[in-house]
């Protein structure tokens, strides 16, 4: 006997959503939260309130450095596409906003000091020497070409002498059919550019979008310079730029606990990041456009890390 099916439209449904941009992150979520867990917490946190407001905690210690390696985002890899990334606080915003907490906690710092000690070979940002603390901002301006990777490598085949091209050919032929081809010829590319001067050089060149100066410098050398087999072309140029800027060895050492007082603060940090385009569905179901509460958020984020390091470093009798 057939049964007749009866349709009753769903009177009320929960809408689906799509995660936002400000959504906490699941991987910074508890695990073993339960229901009865979050009363458990409410009650013990209004417990606490009432147990001891008499007493007033004013310490701003900070037990650990705030500013890990791993949340830095170096080695930096350059998007082959643009859409959907997020913007980031420039070089000039980020630097007066961290000059001002400096100098809220009374440290006054000189602009790009040098540092020369332990390995360590840069211009930090600003620097005070009588407090011995500073710190460097992190972008495409004072990091070597070793804190970058590229989807297209190095340097290219074509900007090769007539000897590596040749040797670059040969290679080709020799690895036509093997399936990791690409692989091999990109890292006979990068054993060039660690070696020679001459790709140390067109690899700076390619980094320094933002250095005019030094880019025609590079070029005039080169086109001055036809010995491009010797391994020293380009020294001198080479070490004064290295002795400005932080490379990825110099940036791990700057986070280690027992490294020279030196923020190392960077424009690609994704906490420091911000989306001020496009737009979230709330949870109500409206369109919301983003705008400066986002970078808002982002300059609020860096000056409790700036505090947070100067906090930290006071606390362990570094200044």
């Amino acid at each position: 006997m057939k049964t007749t099916l009866k349709v009753t439209p769903k009177r009320r449904y929960k809408t689906p959503k799509y995660p936002s941009y400000l959504d906490q992150s699941p991987l910074q979520m508890s695990k073993n939260v339960t229901k009865t867990g979050y009363y458990a917490t409410a009650f013990l946190g209004v417990f606490g309130l009432f147990a001891f407001s008499g007493t007033t905690n004013t310490s701003n210690e900070v037990k650990e450095n705030p500013i890990k390696f791993k949340e830095l985002g170096f080695p930096h890899t350059y998007a082959a596409f643009g859409t959907g990334l997020p913007d980031r606080l420039n070089r000039s915003t980020a630097i007066k906003i961290i000059d001002s907490i400096f100098l809220a906690n009374k440290i006054e710092l000189v602009k790009e000091y040098p540092v020369s000690n332990d390995g360590l070979h840069f211009n930090a940002t600003g620097y005070n020497k009588k407090h011995n603390i500073g710190y460097v901002w992190l972008d495409h301006n004072s990091t070597a070409p070793d804190c970058y990777q590229s989807w297209r490598g190095n340097i290219r085949g074509n900007s090769l002498s007539k000897e590596d091209m040749k040797a670059y050919n040969e290679l080709k032929e020799k690895i036509k059919d093997d399936p990791n081809r690409y692989t091999i010829e990109k890292e006979f590319l990068k054993n060039l550019s660690n070696r020679k001067g001459y790709y140390k050089l067109l690899e700076l060149k390619q980094h320094l979008y933002y250095n005019t100066a030094l880019r025609e410098q590079i070029a005039k050398y080169i086109k001055e310079n036809p010995n491009r087999a010797d391994e020293d072309y380009g020294k001198e140029i080479l070490d004064a730029y290295h002795d400005d800027v932080v490379d990825l060895q110099e940036m791990k050492q700057l986070v280690k606990e027992d490294a020279t007082n030196i923020a190392a603060l960077s424009m690609y940090n994704d906490e420091l990041s911000y989306h001020s385009y496009g737009g979230i569905i709330d949870e109500e179901g409206n369109y919301v456009k983003r705008g400066g509460d986002a970078r808002k958020k982002a300059i609020e984020k860096l000056e409790n890390l700036v505090q947070d390091y100067i906090d930290w470093a006071k606390s362990e009798g570094r200044y």
